[in-house]
């Protein structure tokens, strides 16, 4: 059992270290896509080299769970923040599509372990009463470095040696909130209780909103910037969209933990689901037309990022321990699954029916999703 002083060491180290890499995460997915686009690369491919780096997180998967019930979680984490690094000053060195595949996919195993274990060390040292406002908290944070990227970005510029420099550096400096909690950070040992497939199986709400949310935001990564220019917005003016995304995932994480904290969490989420539904069908009305567009990715930034702490949330509730590890090693498959169709989807769509293809992919997967949350709500009750 964890002191109260122990707790606070966990939470302060973790939830700062993950808010530096959610910056990382923010500058190099538009970073990866403009310099693609730049090269003259065709949406399909810029779509495919996201995908590839998503593809990695199923590997990493089985060995971040491994990793954490050998080792913690905060000492994968720091191996993870040593190769991210690494391969952030390999890409200008090696400015070539084919060789981007195989950095994209290092990168990919990287952040996937990163992630799996920041979200299982959180979960472990929240307690079940106040889960949904710590959870809110480290998700403020990640809201807040993944709004700072797209910032970072338009400072560092997208040409050059200097945004990857500078996302290396961003990336080391994740370490060191790290450093102070290694002697208290949680084990996760023991044996998982079942079969990695069975925790989607059992808890199936919790790990689809883990998909689609890694499907829609892999979407809009790859592809809001270009969405911007293909609709006659200049490329800042593109960037900000996404700032105003992950501005809005901040904002909304603490209101979101409390009810979190005070109804009931499957309703919640069905609730969640339906706004995003409502939000992801507007975005071509309101998308070209300033200030309301960036009023409109605030919200739906909120709506989105809050959905995605109620599955944290309800992970969290179920499971504990080795368990947590395999559950979030779960969480990392079904985020790679979406994060991997995504783009591909994206891309798709953009060719086929236009800019306004990616809302089409966004909605028509929420709309197959929102009768889960309902369900799993009138079966609880």
């Amino acid at each position: 059992m964890l002191s109260p002083s122990a707790r606070r060491r966990n939470l302060i180290a973790v939830t700062a270290s993950m808010a530096v890499a959610s910056l990382i995460y923010g500058m190099s997915s538009p970073l990866l896509a403009l310099t693609l686009d730049s090269w003259g690369t065709e949406d399909r491919l810029i779509g495919l080299n996201a995908a590839v780096g998503a593809l990695a997180v199923f590997p990493a998967a089985p060995l971040a769970s491994r990793l954490m019930r050998q080792f913690g979680p905060a000492k994968p984490i720091l191996a993870s923040i040593l190769l991210t690094a690494v391969i952030y000053v390999l890409l200008p060195t090696f400015p070539n599509l084919y060789a981007w595949f195989g950095l994209r996919f290092l990168m990919g195993m990287g952040g996937g372990v990163l992630w799996m274990a920041g979200e299982a060390w959180i979960n472990q040292v929240a307690e079940d009463h106040n889960r949904g406002r710590m959870v809110g908290i480290y998700s403020m944070a990640t809201g807040a470095g993944f709004a700072l990227g797209p910032l970072a970005l338009s400072v560092a510029g997208t040409a050059g040696w200097t945004p990857f420099l500078a996302a290396a550096a961003f990336t080391v400096l994740s370490a060191v909130p790290i450093l102070p909690a290694l002697a208290v950070a949680p084990t996760l040992a023991g044996a998982p209780m079942t079969r990695v497939y069975r925790y989607v199986v059992d808890a199936p709400v919790p790990f689809f909103i883990c998909g689609v949310i890694a499907l829609a935001d892999g979407v809009l990564l790859t592809f809001l910037p270009l969405y911007g220019l293909r609709i006659g917005l200049s490329e800042a003016t593109g960037l900000s969209l996404i700032t105003a995304f992950g501005l809005g995932g901040l904002a909304c994480q603490w209101p979101v933990g409390w009810l979190a904290d005070h109804m009931n969490r499957r309703l919640l989420a069905f609730l969640g689901t339906l706004g995003l539904v409502a939000a992801t069908i507007l975005i071509p009305h309101v998308a070209p037309v300033a200030p309301w567009n960036w009023i409109h990715f605030f919200i739906y930034g909120g709506l989105m990022m809050g959905l995605y702490t109620v599955g944290m949330v309800l992970r969290g509730e179920q499971y504990r321990d080795a368990a947590l590890a395999s559950a979030s090693a779960t969480f990392g498959v079904m985020w790679g699954a979406g994060t991997l169709v995504g783009p591909l989807l994206g891309g798709f769509g953009m060719r086929s029916m236009g800019p306004d293809g990616i809302v089409v992919v966004i909605a028509a997967v929420l709309l197959l999703f929102l009768p889960l949350p309902a369900l799993a709500y009138v079966r609880r009750r």
